[in-house]
């Protein structure tokens, strides 16, 4: 990492042009997702012959970095004196305070990618800074660098839509960013019909395909069924990748009180000590305890398809609130492993239009089960290969360099 030093920009001229020669990817969070998500995109960029600068708190910059040497790290806090477990105390923050620390970061953040000689700037979460972004680039005098920005949640239509959300507010100032030169990225296009505001390119999210082998991949499997003590005919449902409320977990706890004996839940992903006894309160109340099997630790990539071969199914029970990305279902389907999820948003979009699995009533733990016990896993056939062609990291970076460059992509 080194500190930014002053290039004459590009331009966004050069952008509009097409060509694209330095790009800032800028990232004020970090953890989960948003490393790997910086990481393909960074790597894809260079493989190209594109310099890129990240810009972020240290342990983004020092994961992306870490990976993707070729990339140039340039640490800038979210908000002075935060680090590694500040997260929380950001969250407390109230509304307007959070807006304001935003504020700074992306002009802090803009000012650097220009100093860097970028032509354009990458805001890869864009999600909790619209208001702030608008109210930077409206006072920007310096328009050298071309803005695209990723929004990965869609909570303000309608049907995701939570009290502190406003849908008309929101689009408006999607519109915005539209006049003021913004292309904004989003991973669905049933989210571009639905939001119709700005300017938005559909891109596809990366999901990388196993560099195991099926042998590999099996053997995997069976040694997590082992160490776990899952029985051999048993047929396992897994919900993967954390506790959040939205991701229903206790919904399927529920779904599974009404499953034969031989159906089994696994249950993976990091989750709070105090969740964790409730959930296993819970078991014991619904007499599920010997068909639950838990693994509430963060998995390292090189074991997670493990638990996946392990399974019979990839089991999405969230919320009607949930308006993302799923990243177990991108796992899923590149593995060729069914899925059963809830009919909301872009999951309903994906099990659609891959043919991956089937759909049932969202927060209704009887149609969970009722799905569950009439789907087929042996005749289902995901459309793996089409869904590996379009989601590979490639696709995925062809489709940021339209947008970069001002081509739609609808």
């Amino acid at each position: 990492m080194t500190p930014a030093e002053p290039e004459k920009p590009a331009g966004g001229k050069a952008a509009l042009r097409g060509a694209v020669r330095v790009v800032a990817l800028i990232d004020p969070l970090w953890g989960g997702h948003h490393g790997g998500y910086a990481v393909t995109l960074a790597q894809g960029l260079t493989d190209q012959g594109i310099r890129v600068h990240i810009i972020g708190p240290a342990p983004f910059v020092e994961e992306v970095c870490r990976a993707v040497q070729q990339a140039t790290g340039h640490v800038l806090p979210l908000f002075p004196g935060s680090g590694p477990d500040s997260g929380p105390a950001y969250y407390r923050l109230t509304r307007v305070a959070r807006d304001r620390v935003n504020l700074r970061f992306l002009r802090a953040a803009l000012r650097m990618a220009g100093g860097l000689g970028a032509d354009t700037a990458h805001l890869l979460w864009l999600d909790s800074f619209l208001t702030p972004l608008v109210a930077v680039l409206v006072g920007r005098k310096n328009r050298a660098v071309a803005v695209r920005g990723t929004l990965h949640w869609a909570y303000f239509l309608r049907e995701f839509e939570a009290r502190r959300f406003s849908q008309p507010v929101h689009r408006a100032l999607l519109r915005a960013l539209g006049i003021l030169g913004v292309r904004v990225i989003t991973h669905s296009r049933m989210l571009n019909r639905r939001i119709q505001g700005g300017r938005l390119d559909m891109v596809p999210y990366p999901t990388p395909t196993s560099q195991t082998s099926v042998q590999e991949r099996q053997a995997a499997g069976q040694a997590v069924r082992q160490r776990l003590g899952i029985p051999t005919q048993a047929m396992v449902l897994l919900a993967f990748g954390g506790s959040r409320h939205d991701k229903g977990v206790d919904l399927a706890l529920e779904a599974l009180a009404l499953l034969p004996p031989h159906v089994h839940l696994l249950v993976v992903g990091s989750m709070p000590a105090p969740e964790a006894v409730a959930l296993r309160e819970r078991t014991g109340q619904l007499g599920v305890t010997d068909r639950l099997h838990l693994h509430l630790e963060f998995v390292p990539d090189e074991d997670v398809e493990g638990y996946f071969t392990a399974s019979d199914v990839c089991l999405l029970p969230y919320r009607r609130n949930f308006s993302g990305q799923s990243g177990p279902l991108g796992i899923a389907a590149s593995l060729g492993l069914p899925v059963l999820a809830a009919d909301v948003g872009v999951l309903a979009e994906m099990v659609g239009e891959y043919r991956l699995g089937a759909l049932f009533a969202p927060e209704d733990p009887a149609a969970l089960a009722r799905c569950v016990q009439e789907f087929g896993v042996s005749g289902s056939a995901p459309d793996t290969a089409r869904f590996q062609q379009d989601h590979s990291p490639q696709a995925f970076v062809d489709a940021v360099l339209r947008s970069y460059r001002g081509e739609a992509e609808g």
